[in-house]
């Protein structure tokens, strides 16, 4: 049987479901860090995720050529990546009912990381370059 992780967004006004072993990623990136505050603590699911409720208030931003990011319009909640290619769809961690005990499974853009702030594991940390090279994207100029 798949596990299943709901989800929903700070006033509840969208639900979303992870289905699958949960994998938890840190993007240090500029935009990711503008867009939440900090860095993004997203999660992707082994079986997909899907957005169960609200639909109509989602609004979603194109923030690149090849990604955009959701948020609700009620609440303002940051919630989703989506490669707008393939439709992937990751979710931010704090939105979800995740279990206890989980590990991060990679850094993204860490030649990006200030110096400010720091995590505690030993995930890989995979460069800007690194990570446009495994999407098969072009870095911005």
């Amino acid at each position: 049987m798949t596990a299943i992780y709901s989800g929903r967004c700070l006033c509840g006004a969208i639900a979303f479901e992870g289905r699958g072993a949960p994998e938890l990623t840190a993007c240090h990136c500029t935009m990711c860090r503008r867009w939440h505050g900090g860095p993004s603590l997203a999660v992707r699911f082994a079986d997909g995720m899907s957005i169960t409720g609200g639909q109509d208030q989602v609004g979603w931003w194109r923030s690149s050529d090849w990604a955009e990011r959701g948020f609700c319009r009620t609440c303002g909640s940051t919630l989703f990546y989506r490669i707008i290619e393939t439709g992937e769809l990751s979710g931010e961690a704090g939105g979800f009912d995740l279990p206890d005990g989980l590990h991060m499974a990679e850094h993204y853009f860490i030649d990006r990381k200030p110096d400010y702030y720091a995590f505690a594991d030993d995930a890989p940390q995979l460069t800007g370059a690194q990570v446009f090279a495994r999407y098969s994207m072009s870095e911005p100029e």
